[in-house]
This record gives C-alpha cells, structure tokens and sequence, in this order.
C-alpha cells in the first residue's frame, strides 16, 4: 500500500519493482503475477459449473457440468469485453450478493451458539497444528487472494494514489474480519465433537445452512457459492490481462497483448488468449484426463500462490529498499513492517517443499520455480523494445 501512493503505475509489483528493484526485478514481479492469476482462472473457473450443477438442478435444470463450465468460461470471457467499469461493478455486485448470505448464516450461528455454545477453544493453538500450518497457509491464502488485483487496474481509477490505499486497506481489513467471523461460525456450527465432520464435508456451508435454516436456504447458499466462484474468475480474468497488457506495452512480451479495444480501455487480445487458453487447459485436464474440479481447484490454485508468496516477498524487499533514502520513511511502515511479512511469507513457501508432499503436490514448486526461471532468462536475454501499438 505504501508504494501504491508513490507508483500508481501499470502492473502493480510489476510498476513498484521496476521502481524499487530495477527493470528486471519489476518484470519478473509482474511475470509471477501472470502465472498467480491465470492459475487462479484455470483453478476458479473449473469449479463454477459444480455449484452451477448443484444451484440449476433445485430449479429443475440438469445439465452435464463440462458442459456448465465450458459456458462459464466463454461467458467470462465475452463479459470482460464490455470494459473494465462494467467488469468491476458487475464483481462487485456478485461478491456482495455472496457475503450478505454468509452474513446471515454467521450471524444465526454465532447468536444460536452452535452445537455446543460459543467457545474461544477454536481460537487456541495446538502443538499438532504446527505441522500443516504452512501447507494451510497456502490455502488461507489462496482464499485471501486478490486484494492486491484492484492495484493492478489502478491507473483507470480517476485518483490512483488515493483509490489504492482506500481499495487495498479496505479490502484487507473487510475479508480478514469476514473470514475470521465466518470461519469461528463454521467451526461452532458443527461442534467441537463433530469436528471430524466438517474436515469430511465436501460442501460445509451448505450442511450449516440446512442445519440451522432450513433446506431452502441452502439453496441461496449454492447461489452464493456459483457466484462468488464466478466473481473470482472474472477478476482473475481482467487482473491477468491487465498484467499482460502491461508487459507487453514494456516490450518484454509481445506488444500485440497490449492492444486496447477502443474507448473502454480494453485489452481484449489479452483477455482473449487467457480465456481461450483456459478452454484448452480445461478440456485437458477435466475432459481429456477425468481431473475433478476440486483437484483442478486445489492444483492449480497452489500453483498460482506460489508465484504470488513470492511476489509478496519481493514487494516487501522492494519496500524497504524503495523508501531507504526518503525523507519520510517510517522504521515501522518502511522495515519492521516489511521484513515481518518476508518471514511470514516464507514459512508456508517452506512448508510447500520440506516435508515433501505427495504427488503431484511435489511438483507444483517446481512448476513454478521454471515458471520464475524463464522469466528470469526472458527478463535478461530479451532487449527491450519501444511499442509501436499503432501497427498493430
């Protein structure tokens, strides 16, 4: 947030590196950020249809999901076309429709007690937690993820500097106290003696809803679970071509994905190689290979915040060396702050490779430490041109 009031640029940790740490250091920022958002589409994206499945079928529609995810896909992709306004009002819309039924499902929880009464047991730690810690970071994560996309689109607000630090803050600060609240009604709501239940549960929420209000709201709980999903694909989506775009009007990557459709300011050539390119993947991995949606869900959403942590980490180095020589560095916002992050970051990058996960989990660090690798080789081979957007 610190450097979004300096460099309201392009590319968000792309535009801040570049400042901070150097061209290089900015493009392979920006680079991670690529594969962390289009992950995020492929990871998104393959799991709507299932809720979609689940929502249509309380209305008497039935449908293959493939099929619901194929359409999915497409729609995200035509939606995306209409502007980055339209596309920023129309997540907001969804994800607001998403939180006021979670709301009200907390706040029946939390008021009814539970199964077993409100406790402050599910807020203490336990030694045996320790051990998943990291990997479960990595999930938390990967829920948490996507406050930083409102820095990527930031130049098209009227007032960058201000809009970053009022979109990032308040977006933090609103989803840390949402999923703290949703995640302690969660837990209650099964029970500490049927907690086993609830690590079992593949659809949670949907159990709770019935529980406590009854079978018709657990239809609105699938409505709220199709359209949240969509909502974090659609802003998946737009982050990732907006950082393509970026790159591709910096030169590093070709200048055609930096193309706009007229007074909208769309990247439409980056949207569409992303959303075609998650067709493919799609049919790959769901059709070709049978993966299921959660797996595709949980594998490539790893993947994707893998390469985010790391950002996170160089954001926070370019941080402390960004504001060494500024008159107004603060030792608390400008280094403590910063490193204190770099050590939380790190722990769950760890926990990903030692110990050792089970196949194909062990591979996804590797996956992206290639990723990160021709990166570095396109960041130091490639010269770097001007763009000439005109001819294309």
């Amino acid at each position: 947030m610190e450097l979004g009031k300096r460099i309201p640029g392009d590319g968000s940790a792309y535009a801040y590196n570049a400042k901070a740490l150097g061209e290089k250091a900015g493009f392979i920022s920006g680079w991670l950020l690529v594969l962390t958002y289009v992950t995020f589409v492929f990871s998104s994206g393959a799991i709507v249809g299932n809720f979609a499945n689940v929502f249509l079928s309380h209305l008497g529609v039935h449908l293959p999901v493939n099929l619901y995810n194929i359409l999915v896909l497409l729609l995200g992709g035509w939606l995306s076309h209409k502007g980055i306004e339209f596309s920023t009002r129309l997540t907001l819309v969804l994800e607001l429709l998403a939180v006021l039924v979670l709301s009200v499902l907390t706040v029946v929880i939390i008021f009814s007690g539970g199964r077993s009464g409100n406790s402050v047991q599910p807020l203490i730690p336990q030694p045996h937690m320790v051990t998943g810690l990291g990997m479960g970071m990595v999930f938390a994560l990967m829920s948490f993820a996507g406050f930083e996309g409102s820095a990527t689109i930031a130049p098209r607000a009227t007032n960058p500097s201000k809009a970053i630090s009022i979109a990032l803050l308040g977006a933090v600060s609103f989803a840390a106290i949402f999923y703290f609240l949703v995640s302690y009604a969660e837990v209650i709501g099964f029970g500490s003696a049927h907690i086993g239940d609830l690590a079992k549960s593949t659809a949670p929420m949907n159990f709770l809803a019935t529980h406590y209000l009854g079978t018709n709201a657990a239809i609105f709980m699938d409505f709220a679970a199709m359209v949240s999903y969509f909502a974090c694909y659609f802003g998946a989506l737009n982050a990732g071509a907006f950082m393509l775009e970026a790159l591709g009007k910096s030169g590093y990557l070709h200048p055609w994905l930096a193309v706009e459709s007229g007074d909208k300011q769309t990247p439409t050539h980056a949207l569409d190689s992303i959303t075609g390119l998650a067709l493919i993947v799609y049919v790959i991995f769901a059709i070709g290979l049978g993966v299921s949606a959660s797996d595709m869900y949980n594998w490539f959403g790893t993947i994707g915040m893998l390469g985010l942590l790391t950002v996170y980490v160089l954001v926070n180095i370019g941080a402390i060396v960004y504001f060494r020589k500024d008159k107004g560095r603060s030792m608390f916002k400008h280094v403590l702050a910063p490193v204190i992050g770099i050590l939380v970051l790190i722990y769950p990058i760890y926990t990903s490779l030692w110990p050792i996960p089970a196949f194909p989990m062990n591979t996804f660090p590797y996956i992206a430490i290639v990723w990160f690798l021709i990166g570095l080789w396109v960041a130091t081979k490639r010269r770097k041109v001007e763009t000439r957007l005109e001819d294309f």
